[in-house]
């Protein structure tokens, strides 16, 4: 038990995501958070799928990311992993040069000649994709907005709702609520230029 945090970096554009303990829980290899009650009731985790991407060309280009975008990406490179194509979208938002970006996602397993065929591909598909500009903070921000308006109006209901890096983890009941109002606080924050793009969510539950 402790309390939810919002952490920015150096400024309130940079960071801005919600952290507690409960997100530490190990849920890989051991899943161990998805099968932790809540209030002596099994949970469900509400995830936004591809979320930088689709905020990234919301935010920029008011444009909708479609339902698969990851799986797209990686059918227009010729690669079917789509974690690979995942951690290259995520470390190319997060850098800020092209330079700096390859050397990261050497580090994840990407060679360089993966990494053109993968950039080629998600500028095919997506040709107003913001790369490599440090969007990757201020998708975290917004990250936190959402979640926080999410968490906010759970109060406001009686209904727990914790943040679990770009997701939040409610009893099972309260799965659907968690979903629409995902849905709704997405929609309120990217497209406050007036666009209509919208996200997708997915609902992971506990084996209980």
């Amino acid at each position: 038990k402790a309390p939810v945090v919002l952490t920015y970096k150096r400024n309130p554009s940079e960071g801005g995501r919600l952290y507690t303990p409960f997100q530490n829980l190990p849920d890989k290899s051991l899943r161990v958070r998805i099968n932790t009650l809540m209030d002596g009731e099994t949970i469900g985790q509400v995830d936004f799928s591809a979320n930088h991407l689709r905020l990234n060309l919301a935010v920029i280009a008011g444009e909708d990311a479609g339902d698969t975008p990851y799986e797209d990406i990686g059918e227009l490179a010729g690669i079917e992993d789509r974690q690979r194509i995942k951690n290259y979208i995520t470390i190319a938002m997060g850098a800020d040069s092209q330079e700096g970006a390859k050397g990261a996602c050497v580090s994840e397993g990407i060679t360089h000649k993966q990494f053109d065929v993968i950039e080629a591909a998600a500028l095919k598909r997506y040709p107003k994709l913001n790369l490599y500009t440090g969007f990757g903070v201020n998708a975290q921000s917004l990250e936190g907005q959402i979640l926080k308006q999410v968490m906010l109006e759970g109060v406001d209901k009686g209904i727990v709702a914790l943040p679990v890096h770009d997701a939040v983890a409610v009893t099972q009941d309260n799965a659907d609520w968690a979903k629409e109002a995902m849905l709704r606080a997405w929609a309120e924050h990217a497209n406050s230029g007036g666009g209509v793009a919208r996200s997708r969510v997915k609902v992971d539950y506990s084996l209980g």
